[in-house]
């Protein structure tokens, strides 16, 4: 049996090898992206100085709507933190954000995703950069499904029989040839439970099929396949006669913010928008784990609430994915380990194919007799 997992764990290697190295380095790259823009750019998410009290909403989005270019506020994101610069998703653009000093009014950034090297690296750990999404989508989607099957037979074909310490410590003193073997299974070993976690979760993105089967097994209702969802009603829209927006009422957006704020005093954020809101708390076990309420546009009451313990099945199951696949369950320690075990799952196939062809190189050759 092991003699057959050696040869399948070989076998199904050589041909994916490359494109998980990618998957696996892009990754680790975007499990710290938060934290790579916040190095990169402090002005804009903290403010030059924090006072007693921040503009109130009535009087700051008109500020920062007035600085925009076409452009307006969609919805306000307020964290507990003073020091933290409030951040403001525009109406026009895919993931625009305004960052705004919240005591001065003044506009600290605009990140556009599209336009950041992140969205460049996603595109890449997602589907190889093919802009149709079609043959680097499933490309990534198989290659991944078969690192599931890599990674466990692996992890038998390198589990030791008897207790043997060598088994768990990479050998530096012994030659090129052991230290690439002992870097090839030592780390797969420590890594395999991380990396098969981060596989599982992954194809959540890949395949129908795969996540409809997740979502049965935890007992969520399968969501049903829209024909053209929202995007043709907006389509219909588009010939007909525009109708005028209502005016929004930025101060009842302030009122809810504030009754949320007396509600949870331990949010992490509260991020508001016209008639609803959501509270993501520091004592939340997930990153995507938050409480949403509906408020009355006219008076700013809560008139709504929807805790995430009593949402649907299909939230909760998403939310977990999304935390466990990029590793932000339990601070930064989970993010450090899977960032580490990314990279060595980037490492794996390299290793891999030097012990491949340092074997075949090696080979001897059979003298006819």
């Amino acid at each position: 049996m092991r003699i057959f997992l050696k040869k399948l764990h070989k076998w199904l290697s050589i041909p994916v090898g490359i494109i998980i190295t990618i998957v696996c380095l892009t990754g680790a790259i975007l499990v710290f992206q938060d934290e790579i823009q916040e190095l990169a750019n402090p002005g804009r998410y903290f403010v030059s100085e924090a006072k007693t009290n921040p503009i109130p909403l009535e009087e700051l989005i008109p500020m920062v709507n007035a600085q925009l270019d076409s452009n307006t506020v969609a919805d306000v994101r307020i964290s507990h933190d003073p020091e933290r610069t409030y951040v403001m998703t525009l109406s026009k653009g895919f993931r625009v954000s305004a960052f705004v000093d919240q005591y001065t009014g003044k506009i600290t950034g605009i990140y556009e995703f599209q336009k950041s090297p992140f969205y460049i690296i996603m595109t890449l750990h997602r589907w190889l950069m093919d802009g149709s999404r079609t043959w680097g989508k499933y490309t990534v989607g198989i290659s991944t499904l078969i690192f599931v099957f890599i990674l466990i037979s692996g992890f038998i074909v390198w589990m030791p029989r008897r207790l043997n310490k060598s088994r768990f410590k990479i050998q530096f003193k012994k030659g090129k040839k052991r230290l690439f073997y002992d870097l090839h299974n030592v780390l797969g070993a420590y890594a395999c439970l991380v990396l098969l976690v981060c596989a599982l979760t992954g194809m959540m993105w890949s395949f129908e099929w795969y996540r409809n089967g997740v979502f049965k097994i935890f007992g969520a209702e399968v969501p049903q396949t829209q024909q053209g969802g929202h995007g043709g009603s907006r389509g219909g829209q588009g010939g007909g006669e525009k109708k005028e927006k209502p005016a929004i009422n930025f101060a009842n957006w302030q009122k809810a913010f504030n009754t949320l704020q007396s509600y949870n005093p331990d949010y992490e954020y509260i991020r508001v928008q016209d008639g609803s809101a959501s509270v993501h708390l520091k004592s939340a076990i997930t990153s995507r784990d938050t409480d949403r309420y509906d408020f009355d546009k006219g008076s700013g009451d809560i008139i709504k609430t929807a805790l995430f313990k009593d949402q649907e099945g299909t939230t909760k199951v998403w939310t977990w994915v999304y935390t466990l696949h990029v590793g932000n369950y339990w601070g930064i320690w989970s993010k450090i380990f899977t960032c580490v075990f990314a990279l060595t799952g980037a490492s794996l196939p390299i290793t891999g194919y030097y012990i491949f062809f340092v074997k075949r190189k090696k080979k001897p050759r059979q003298v006819a007799g």
